[in-house]
């Protein structure tokens, strides 16, 4: 009998083994799915914020052309009604310049 218990026992034995070899297999390709999700996830995600920053970029680039432009045409605006009125009122304009001219080589004389 002694033989019979053993080779009961071995088979036992042999099948908690499979029972634990089959439940490591189960939670690897558990781990494995969860794994595979999560990086799915991931790319999704960093695809998402790519395209957000991308966006971001354009719209800003766009704001600032436009910042630029407006900036750029109000300067020859002004250089225009600038010119403009120094035309239409040359001895004024030559007196302001023969003033202002004075007080800057005065202060710059001080310095």
């Amino acid at each position: 009998m002694d033989q019979q218990d053993d080779q009961t026992i071995a088979h036992q034995a042999a099948d908690v083994v499979d029972n634990v070899a089959d439940g490591i297999r189960s939670a690897a390709q558990s781990v494995s799915v969860s794994v595979r999700s999560a990086a799915h996830t991931a790319r999704e995600a960093a695809g998402r914020a790519a395209g957000v920053v991308g966006d971001t970029y354009e719209e800003v680039g766009q704001y600032a052309r436009d910042s630029f432009n407006r900036t750029r045409d109000q300067a020859c605006s002004l250089e225009k009604s600038f010119e403009s009125s120094i035309r239409a009122n040359p001895k004024t304009s030559l007196l302001i310049a023969a003033a202002l001219g004075a007080v800057i080589g005065a202060w710059w004389k001080r310095k």
